[in-house]
């Protein structure tokens, strides 16, 4: 018997996605709370929320509130609400930023599920402050799942992913051949498939969802290249003019050439 899956944030990236891979796996209601409040939906015959809604962190401008709005009291909105009419499973998408690093160019930095959470910024802390009500709330009655994704690639992702591939676009000399370092990554199909087993199965509890092998600066390149069918050159940055460039934006040195791992 097929499960209704209620999918806020439908239409994003993610959402999308999951929609046209499992439409015929699962009763889908796609759910748009800019137009509807969760007071107001129909939970009748839900068997899992999926709930991907939320402002992210590559929109520039948005206040701190605006984060803890969506993020934060929507959530709350929509798992109380969730589980006042009865759905038993409420999946919820946060973040691998509440560990509260971009990465380190001199460290091997390695985090669990169970790693000690830091967050720095308005978004991280807007899912985690979200993750936190979803805990209060779950029971043998309301199972709570948590996703931490890395970041996220494949054909048309957004986010830090596509700035990459801009860059890659359009120089045909590169400064990321760096191999030392190690990130972990999620493909968006073993990310689709992961949240669909954590559906199916009813897996609670936080999971990082990831690929099977983490991946170096020029392993990545070479990705987006392969996908691509282009060719660069790539030739590795020595660490001294990475040490230097991390003084003028720690942020993004430490994002391109620093280790970040998930296990």
């Amino acid at each position: 018997m097929k499960k209704t899956v209620m999918i806020t944030g439908a239409s994003g990236f993610i959402g999308s996605n999951f929609i046209k891979r499992y439409e015929d796996d699962y009763n889908i209601i796609p759910v748009d709370l800019l137009n509807i409040k969760p007071e107001d939906l129909n939970f009748d015959g839900i068997d899992t929320v999926l709930h991907l809604a939320a402002l992210v962190h590559q929109m520039k401008g948005a206040p701190r509130e605006k984060y803890f709005e969506v993020n934060t009291e929507l959530t709350r909105r929509m798992s109380e609400n969730a589980k006042k009419n009865g759905v038993k499973h409420f999946v919820f998408y946060s973040t691998v930023a509440v560990y509260g690093t971009h990465g380190s160019i001199t460290e091997k930095l390695i985090f669990t599920k169970n790693s000690s959470v830091n967050p720095q910024t308005p978004y991280a802390k807007s899912k985690f402050a979200a993750e936190e009500i979803l805990k209060d709330l779950a029971d043998e009655r309301f199972q709570v799942s948590i996703l931490r994704p890395p970041m996220v690639y494949g054909k048309n992702c957004p986010g830090n992913m596509k700035k990459l591939e801009k860059i890659v676009s359009i120089f045909p000399i590169l400064p990321f051949g760096n191999d030392v370092n190690k990130r972990t990554l999620v493909h968006i199909d073993k990310l689709l498939e992961e949240t669909k087993k954590v559906i199916d199965e009813e897996i609670i509890g936080t999971i990082i969802p990831k690929d099977s092998n983490d991946m170096s600066l020029r392993e990545i390149i070479n990705f987006i290249l392969i996908s691509k069918n282009e060719k660069r050159i790539n030739f590795q940055m020595p660490m001294l003019i990475i040490k230097l460039l991390r003084i003028l934006d720690s942020n993004s040195i430490d994002s391109l050439y620093g280790s970040l791992e998930f296990k």
